[in-house]
């Protein structure tokens, strides 16, 4: 093997270790930015990681709606009519957020089992729903819970 040869491998060889590396380092990175859906009853029976960001959809369980004595902090169960999660917003909830109401939280679980969400998104008009609630809802619907909003269509 001639020494321009030798040369071109460990350039070769070189960017090839470069690449894998930097291939690592992004999947890593993205790792931690991933958001898994999951419904309350996959988080029941699939566990959960608190370091891990979750979107859960389902419906505002009726009568769950509390707020803190901070004044600011309003928790509330989410269903999917076999199963909660309480979640923890503090902040000013969307206008259209109602007990019986498709809403999809966004945050991390803690080791007591409570979403703290750092964003709450509920239906903006009669067409649009994310399609995670809108399943949960048609489900909830076809289950006949009582948690079910009878004013929601899809």
């Amino acid at each position: 093997m001639s020494p321009s040869q030798k040369k071109r491998f460990t350039i070769i060889g070189v960017l090839i270790v470069g690449i894998s590396i930097a291939t690592f380092l992004a999947l890593q990175a993205m790792q931690s930015s991933i958001e898994y859906f999951r419904t309350p009853s996959q988080i029941k029976h699939e566990g959960f990681s608190s370091e891990q960001v979750y979107r859960v959809a389902g419906l505002v369980r009726k009568g769950s709606v509390s707020r803190l004595d901070d004044g600011v902090t309003q928790r509330f169960n989410v269903t999917d009519c076999e199963n909660d999660v309480t979640v923890q917003y503090t902040g000013i909830l969307p206008d259209l957020f109602r007990e019986g109401q498709a809403i999809v939280t966004l945050g991390k679980i803690n080791q007591e089992s409570v979403l703290v969400a750092s964003q709450v998104l509920a239906k903006h008009d009669e067409n649009y729903v994310p399609n995670e609630a809108a399943d949960a809802v048609m489900l909830a619907q076809a289950n006949k819970c009582d948690n079910a909003d009878g004013a929601v269509t899809y």
